[in-house]
């Protein structure tokens, strides 16, 4: 930023900021793109794995619902950092986005079919069953359209600036603490 002197009344003089409009894209960045694609990568391995990691301990009757609400999550969470990248993107990648957002909306109006509770009549237990197949056709399409939707975004400049050297560790310690 460029320093102004302002002239006060009394003769003294103050510096200020002058020609330079604060600016929040690397705030925005971290927290509204670079965030939400960590979180895309986490919901991906739940999907797979019904875990974050393998070191988790999560009860074999939990993993279908972990898997089921992750698949979601990579559904919402796409949305969602479509939504908050999308004024950015270049004029000449704007196709790429609204390809990407119909195929969106096609998995959304289908993923509803990768689940269904079923009732065991004898106990009463009710228990999650998984169409394993259509899961993954899901889940393909949304781990595509996530990879596919990295080359606009850093074409914009989101993801690694197109002039700085980008420290990665750095970057993802910030994300990681919330700076």
């Amino acid at each position: 930023m460029k320093n102004v002197s302002i002239g006060q009344a009394d003769g003294s003089k103050v510096i200020g900021q002058g020609s330079n409009v604060w600016n929040i894209s690397d705030g925005f960045m971290k927290i509204k793109v670079l965030r939400l694609l960590i979180e895309l990568d986490l919901h991906e391995s739940i999907a797979l794995f019904g875990r974050k990691d393998m070191e988790e301990q999560i009860p074999q009757e939990v993993i279908a619902e972990k898997r089921v609400e992750a698949l979601n999550r990579m559904l919402f969470t796409l949305k969602q950092l479509m939504g908050n990248c999308k004024f950015t993107i270049e004029k000449k990648d704007k196709w790429v986005v609204n390809d990407l957002m119909e195929r969106i909306n096609f998995v959304e109006k289908v993923i509803a079919g990768v689940s269904r509770v079923i009732v065991n009549e004898v106990t009463k237990e009710e228990y999650l069953s998984i169409n394993e197949a259509h899961f993954r056709v899901c889940f393909d399409a949304l781990k595509n359209i996530k990879d596919d939707l990295n080359v606009p975004i850093n074409k914009a400049g989101l993801i690694f600036r197109r002039t700085d050297d980008v420290d990665l560790d750095s970057l993802m310690r910030d994300i990681m603490e919330g700076n």
